[in-house]
């Protein structure tokens, strides 16, 4: 006895289940370059994601499965992290050079654009609750 291949149904058209995978791999993949999470990937994860959409994988070995999907968590909890870090961190750039501007500090307003002073201020403050925006 065969096994059908698993099937998405849609309103329209079918699509297999390992083409639903590798869409949801590509989107996974670029979502993390546009966070930054990507690039905190090792050599050996960015391989195997890359390896799983080139070839024609069926997506059956319950291994390749789960290594695909510590991947995408790590992605995941890296592109939230950095990118909730870098939001709270700029609105504490923006409060930050504020302040020292009106205290007379004018060249404080470069601090607004100062991505990575932001991005080290969400990391520091992060933390503990003691100052939120």
């Amino acid at each position: 006895m065969i096994a059908a291949p698993l099937m998405h149904e849609s309103a329209s058209t079918s699509v297999p289940f390992h083409q639903m995978i590798t869409n949801h791999l590509k989107k996974a993949i670029i979502t993390s370059k546009r966070r930054g999470a990507w690039f905190s990937l090792d050599r050996r994860e960015k391989s195997l994601i890359y390896l799983a959409i080139r070839l024609n994988v069926s997506y059956r070995s319950l291994d390749l499965l789960r290594a695909l999907t510590s991947v995408l968590k790590k992605l995941e909890q890296q592109g939230e992290t950095i990118y909730s870090w870098l939001q709270r961190g700029t609105r504490m750039a923006w409060a930050f050079s504020g302040f020292a501007v009106r205290c007379g500090n004018a060249s404080a307003a470069a601090w607004r654009n100062d991505r990575s002073y932001a991005l080290y201020l969400g990391a520091v403050f992060s933390k503990g609750a003691f100052w939120r925006p």
